[in-house]
């Protein structure tokens, strides 16, 4: 039985939306009960090359050639009409694909085409709308067509809170991304991080989402693959053993403390400062997620330092008087190694020796000029 021919018309088809996955979705499910021709009047390059891929007939709309098919299909509802489409059936058919009220408001004008005998509306509500604004037309309900179900493979979820510096692995996280890219790998890697601190050109890529710095990330954490760390060097990293406490693996350099904090992988995956041994398939294939976690620091250590008991030796200053002096200021009186008069005030006498045990009080006497310190030695 010879197929029918069909000929849907989109005026423009856009990289993205609802009306251009129609006719993705339309074709590949129709090509093979029907010969379908896409004709389009403009349209992304990229949209056309995907529906050609299909193995349709598409062609850019001409209005002085004459197309003669059995239906007429109209994705659009504006942007002007094959005029020159001729179908033998007499059947015209426009898509309803929005809700016409709604989309009024927003300066969307719905455009009857001459030739349209009638339409399919892509919902129920759809349909309800147009049958209020236009009683008198023909109108059929069908539902848009989806595509099969695609197979589909886990997108590689990393987080980073760090400066975007040259210290913390500015380089290194450029490499890493391209690595996951030249490998196909989908990921979406989220930053915390304030570019301006250090002016740094945030990485040109889409997959690399920035966000401002932020105390409360740990929802952000939890959903991870990876809390990546690359630096040269890291005390003891908080970033670090927060993902690591959250259950998340890290991805680290190695440098010589994350050995304290990661374990090659069981917690996490540990890189040289090149990056030589990155290896991709197994950060994507074999993700740590069973490791336990033990805090290392604990509120233990710091009350047994409070509370141990430490002797601290005393600096016995010798301080030789060069002339005699009276302290100015009673205030600044913090030893008792000096004679003192009615009104508080230190007695200093030329040619004699003090001992002071602090440290402040003597430098604020040889700034006076009227003392030498003559030795100094530990007291008891």
């Amino acid at each position: 039985m010879k197929r029918k021919k069909l000929i849907l018309y989109h005026t423009n088809p856009l990289q993205f939306g609802g009306v251009d996955t129609f006719d993705y979705n339309f074709c590949k499910k129709m090509r093979d009960k029907y010969n379908i021709l896409f004709l389009y009047k403009d349209g992304n390059l990229d949209t056309i090359r995907r529906l050609q891929k299909l193995n349709i007939e598409v062609e850019k709309y001409n209005s002085n050639k004459k197309y003669v098919c059995d239906i007429c299909l109209l994705a659009s509802a504006w942007g002007g009409y094959p005029e020159t489409v001729i179908a033998k059936t007499g059947r015209y058919i426009q898509m309803i694909h929005a809700d016409y009220i709604r989309a009024k408001e927003t300066g969307f004008v719905y455009e009857k085409w001459s030739k349209t005998t009638e339409y399919v509306a892509v919902g129920k509500h759809v349909t309800s709308v147009f049958k209020k604004l236009y009683p008198k037309e023909k109108v059929t309900t069908i539902y848009n067509i989806l595509d099969d179900r695609q197979e589909t493979h886990h997108v590689l979820k990393l987080i980073s809170a760090t400066r975007v510096s040259k210290e913390k692995g500015y380089d290194r996280m450029l490499k890493l991304a391209q690595a996951l890219k030249e490998h196909n790998i989908k990921f979406r890697w989220i930053i915390f991080t304030d570019l301006e601190l250090y002016q740094q050109k945030p990485f040109d890529l889409e997959e690399i989402v920035y966000m401002k710095p932020s105390h409360d990330i740990f929802d952000y954490i939890v959903e991870a693959d990876y809390g990546v760390q690359l630096s040269d060097t890291e005390g003891y990293c908080y970033f670090v053993n927060e993902c690591l406490q959250y259950g998340t693996p890290v991805i680290s350099t190695n440098y010589p403390s994350s050995y304290e904090s990661i374990e090659d992988g069981v917690n996490g995956y540990l890189l040289d400062m090149d990056l030589s041994n990155l290896d991709i398939d197994k950060i994507v294939n074999s993700i740590p997620n069973r490791f336990n976690y033990i805090e290392k620091g604990n509120t233990t250590d710091w009350t047994k330092l409070f509370n141990k008991r430490v002797y601290i030796p005393k600096i016995k200053y010798e301080v030789i008087a060069l002339k005699d002096y009276i302290d100015k200021r009673p205030e600044l009186i913090i030893d008792d190694a000096f004679e003192h008069n009615d009104a508080g005030n230190a007695i200093i006498r030329k040619n004699n020796i003090y001992y002071l045990y602090d440290q402040d009080r003597a430098r604020e006497l040889l700034d006076t000029g009227y003392v030498k310190i003559e030795k100094i030695k530990e007291g008891k």
